[in-house]
């Protein structure tokens, strides 16, 4: 995100989220960042996960108010290291209001390329990572009649050739998303996803894709003009859905992709 970006959130009214407390992982780089920035923009206390510690101090730098945000280097694939993290936190801060799984990594392999390590290590951070993160938290969130926003994509929507595991850790995510919208409907706790299409952010920049793949079937994954979301558009999103603006959305997964999946 930009300097011009971050000023202009920073502009933003402190309403939504006076006080509140957020939890997002994925919050050294791209959209998770650009949520952290957005929260504290508008008056949350936020703790970034991340295994890039380079990367949340760069996050906090870039808030318009650091010392609303606290930090933590940890996996979401490693249970205890995130429980402990987690209840740390939420025990020094007293109590917590939303949480946000931005979490993920990528990889691009032919199918029949794909190996079975590859294949779960996408599962594990993608749709692991954050039920464990889900679990955690949800005991608290009952307290507080809170929200989770997951981390969907088109691809777990849409055929998408050449990610078949992040697709399907995707497609769980949402089927996670929406079951767990359903279980806790009755005792006040929302749970939605966001399902974002191509995305300017370094997770993106730095995919390879196989050579030699049939390129034609992207055609229609992409803008006419091949223009991606900027993480700042995904996070506006994401902040409402986590806002009492969102407070009558449920089990929902938005696409934010610019038309191109229409």
């Amino acid at each position: 995100m930009n300097i011009s970006s971050n000023n202009q959130i920073g502009s933003i009214v402190e309403t939504r989220f006076q006080d509140k407390t957020v939890i997002v992982t994925g919050a050294g780089s791209g959209i998770g960042q650009a949520i952290v920035i957005r929260l504290v923009a508008e008056g949350a206390f936020v703790l970034g996960i991340d295994l890039n510690e380079a990367g949340l101090k760069q996050t906090t730098l870039l808030t318009s108010r650091p010392e609303r945000v606290s930090i933590a280097v940890a996996s979401v694939t490693d249970e205890q290291q995130i429980t402990e993290k987690v209840n740390e936190y939420i025990a020094r801060q007293g109590r917590l209001d939303v949480l946000i799984n931005m979490a993920g990594i990528m990889c691009a392999s032919i199918a029949t390329d794909t190996t079975l390590e590859q294949f779960r290590s996408v599962i594990d951070t993608n749709l692991v990572g954050t039920f464990l993160m889900c679990r955690i938290c949800l005991p608290h969130l009952l307290i507080t009649k809170g929200n989770i926003v997951n981390a969907a994509s088109t691809a777990g929507l849409h055929g998408h050739p050449y990610m078949v595991a992040y697709a399907a850790s995707k497609g769980g995510v949402i089927a996670l998303t929406k079951s767990l919208a359903r279980e806790y409907i009755r005792q006040g706790v929302r749970v939605n996803a966001v399902a974002p299409g191509g995305t300017a952010t370094p997770l993106v920049f730095t995919m390879k894709f196989p050579a030699g793949i049939d390129q034609s079937l992207f055609t229609n994954l992409q803008l006419p003009d091949r223009a991606m979301a900027q993480p700042s558009q995904i996070a506006a999103v994401v902040t409402m859905l986590a806002s009492a603006d969102g407070s009558f959305i449920n089990g929902e997964v938005i696409r934010i992709d610019g038309g191109c999946h229409t």
